[in-house]
């Protein structure tokens, strides 16, 4: 009678066993997952300065950005093969351009924790780097950006230029990529003294285009998380050759840029400037249609604004090919006129058809030289009739 008894208790314990085992992976998926190393995951921070925490976030994520752009910079370098090898100039100085400008390659982020203590604001960014768009970078600061299968690219027209000046480097990469862009065949080297550059530009038979910069924090942008600088750009193009007389661009580009922080905004402003600089140095280093006789116009400009009105009326005038702007200076201009008109009749026409936009004076009579003034109305005063002289030419 024992036996059965035994039989009977020992029956239920495999039940038993697969309970427990059940209850266990029902613990197991119960339990927080180990958290796995993550590469968009950085952890930053900032001093908070004054009690001003929002700034302090800003410069936090800011280094947040430039931690995760830099690790995918190595990543490509690695994955490329030269991560051995030393770096070449450009790429030099797109890594350096990181540290401020860290943020345009980050695609998306999010903060996962931000804590104050000490003083300091400390946050944790997962941030996710457009890898595409820093390889595409790289490439253009190897030099060796990949083209499509084909012919070789013609060459850019126009004459060499050696850029030069002290800007930063970030702000002269900026101005190379814009003009670059521009089509304006130009080569950046490490000259800070104008006479050595020109000296330099003449031994290649280039253009010597002198750059500075000068800037100031605005301070934060009210309503808006950001902050504010205003730039001011300085540019002259210089001819080498024996006969040249004086500069043929000499312009002061002022903007304004905004960024989370202050490098990034000053950065911004550059390159805004830069981009003017860009479209006027383009027009100027345009080669001349072939074959083509012009007309030489000297426009005296009292207000910068008249020029490209100016030369926007000539290209409109139907008589004329082409318009390309040659010799800037701050109240000069010359510009080329390619037409099979006389200098009367372009002058004629000019006079005409800015009527109401602009006032536009004879300064000495025409030939193949065209001398004119020319203004922006005053709002109000009364403008005179297509060809008529202006009070300040009446004896």
């Amino acid at each position: 009678m024992n036996a059965p008894v035994a039989r009977r208790a020992s029956a239920p314990m495999p039940v038993c066993r697969g309970v427990w085992l059940q209850l266990a992976a029902l613990l197991l998926f119960a339990l927080p997952a180990v958290a796995q190393p993550n590469d968009h995951v950085v952890t930053a921070e900032a001093p908070i300065v004054n009690g001003n925490a929002v700034l302090a976030k800003q410069r936090a994520l800011a280094d947040a950005f430039r931690q995760v752009s830099e690790r995918a910079f190595s990543d490509l370098l690695k994955e490329s093969g030269a991560e051995a090898q030393p770096l070449p100039g450009g790429l030099l100085q797109l890594k350096a351009s990181l540290a401020s400008r860290g943020q345009r390659f980050v695609r998306s982020y999010r903060v996962l924790e931000e804590e104050e203590s000490n003083g300091r604001l400390r946050v944790q960014v997962d941030a996710e780097v457009d890898t595409a768009l820093l390889r595409r970078e790289m490439e253009r600061a190897r030099g060796t950006s990949a083209a499509p299968a084909g012919p070789a690219p013609t060459p850019v027209a126009g004459p060499a230029i050696l850029m030069g000046g002290d800007l930063p480097a970030d702000a002269r990469t900026a101005v190379l990529n814009q003009l670059g862009t521009a089509g304006v065949r130009v080569q950046s080297v490490p000259l800070r003294d104008e006479a050595t550059l020109v000296a330099s530009a003449a031994r290649q038979a280039a253009l010597a285009l002198w750059l500075s910069g000068s800037w100031f924090t605005e301070g934060p942008v009210r309503g808006a998380v950001g902050v504010s600088v205003r730039c001011e750009l300085q540019a002259r193009l210089l001819p080498t050759g024996s006969g040249s007389r004086g500069a043929l661009l000499d312009r002061n580009l002022a903007e304004r840029g905004f960024a989370s922080d202050e490098a990034g905004a000053r950065l911004a402003c550059l390159e805004h400037a830069a981009r003017g600089l860009a479209r006027q140095m383009s027009e100027l280093t345009r080669p001349a249609p072939e074959a083509s006789r012009y007309l030489t116009l000297d426009l005296q400009v009292v207000e910068p604004a008249a020029l490209m009105t100016v030369v926007q009326l000539l290209k409109r005038l139907g008589a004329v090919t082409a318009a390309e702007v040659r010799r800037v200076t701050t109240r000069q201009a010359e510009i080329r006129v390619f037409t099979r008109a006389s200098g009367r009749e372009i002058e004629a026409a000019l006079v005409r058809d800015s009527a109401g936009r602009l006032i536009v004076t004879e300064v000495k009579p025409p030939t193949d030289r065209i001398t004119l003034q020319a203004r922006l109305p005053e709002a109000g005063a009364p403008q005179p009739a297509a060809g008529a002289e202006s009070p300040a030419d009446k004896p």
